[in-house]
């Protein structure tokens, strides 16, 4: 092979190989890491108090059953606004997860965790509550979104 073939496919060879570092990620992440960092997100969004962040996490035709209503919340627009309202009642707010356990059937996820809240309202009244929550979560439109979602308190002890 002459030193000018070699050269070129020397050269080829290199753009192939720059091509595929470039173009192609390194490590693709299967359902639990798309979880881990929906849920990473979700917390980030909830307590930066961004009901449009938060409600772009879940399905179109999400169900969304909180704690904070008597009635399940139905759809992503729904939920926008279910969120909306909590963050103007409740100005300040952290909720932090815990004990999370995640189980994997094809694409679908169901993460089943517990969480502390601590929210203020606008007299600056401060509750903490535990709760806990259950959520499924599975690829949508091209990527991994809530599609149910439901959480409440822990049972209070008796006398």
């Amino acid at each position: 092979m002459s030193m000018i073939k070699q050269k070129r496919v020397f050269v080829g060879l290199m753009v192939i190989v720059f091509c595929l570092f470039v173009f192609t990620p390194i490590v693709l992440a299967g359902p639990i890491e798309e979880s881990v960092q929906m849920t990473t997100e979700w917390v980030k969004a909830f307590n930066e108090g961004n009901a449009e962040a938060l409600s772009a996490l879940y399905a179109p035709d999400a169900v969304y059953t909180s704690w904070a209503s008597p009635f399940p919340t139905q759809g992503r627009n729904a939920i926008r606004a279910s969120m909306a309202g909590f963050f103007r009642s409740y100005p300040t707010r952290f909720i932090a997860m815990r004990d999370e356990s995640r189980r994997v059937y094809g694409d679908t996820v169901i993460l089943n965790n517990n969480w502390i809240l601590v929210y203020v309202d606008a007299k600056g009244t401060m509750k903490t509550v535990f709760g806990r929550n259950s959520s499924t979560n599975t690829v949508v439109e091209g990527r991994r979104l809530i599609v149910e979602h439901s959480n409440s308190f822990f049972p209070t002890a008796g006398p």
